[in-house]
């Protein structure tokens, strides 16, 4: 059985592919909140070709229109195989600047993203699958990461700096 990997809200899908280059081995499924390949190519300037290189060359999937809280509108995973071990989301954001009128408020929103992006993305998850998160600065815990997570029941298993080499985490046993 293959590792599966879904990378949630990659914008420009560089991580996706840079993911894609270093691990060649597994597979990965490309998430983007942008609408459509015309949209992702007028967005980035280096998208044709990003895009081209994964799903050609690699020949990886690319889901447009993803919503990070709703992941199960447009993944379909019904049956165990095609489930993910990770699901991976970066610097989750929200990209709404008015948020940083108040630091409570754009904490508050936040919060409720990661509440629901775990019950969405725990619906994807293999049985002993993993949901990986990077945020950075105090982020875990002015936005109550773990709180969001065990309400959802889930459990920290590990935390890493960004220092960490990713196949140290990646391919962790969960």
């Amino acid at each position: 059985m293959s590792f599966r990997v879904l990378t949630v809200g990659d914008g420009d899908l560089s991580f996706s592919l840079a993911l894609k280059r270093a691990y060649p081995q597994i597979n990965l499924t490309a998430s983007t909140l942008v609408e459509s390949p015309a949209e992702l190519y007028q967005t980035y300037a280096n998208a044709v070709e990003t895009s081209k290189e994964f799903q050609v060359t690699w020949n990886e999937q690319i889901i447009y229109g993803t919503d990070a809280t709703k992941l199960e509108d447009k993944i379909k995973a019904s049956g165990e195989e095609e489930k993910f071990d990770i699901v991976l989301f970066n610097h989750p954001h929200l990209g709404d600047g008015t948020l940083f009128e108040s630091e409570q408020r754009h904490a508050e929103r936040h919060y409720a993203l990661l509440s629901h992006y775990f019950f969405s993305a725990k619906k994807l998850l293999k049985i002993d699958g993993r949901i990986h998160v990077q945020l950075c600065g105090n982020q875990k815990k002015t936005w109550n990461v773990m709180t969001a997570a065990r309400n959802v029941g889930l459990q920290c298993v590990s935390q890493e700096s960004t220092a960490c080499p990713m196949d140290k985490w990646l391919f962790k046993e969960g």
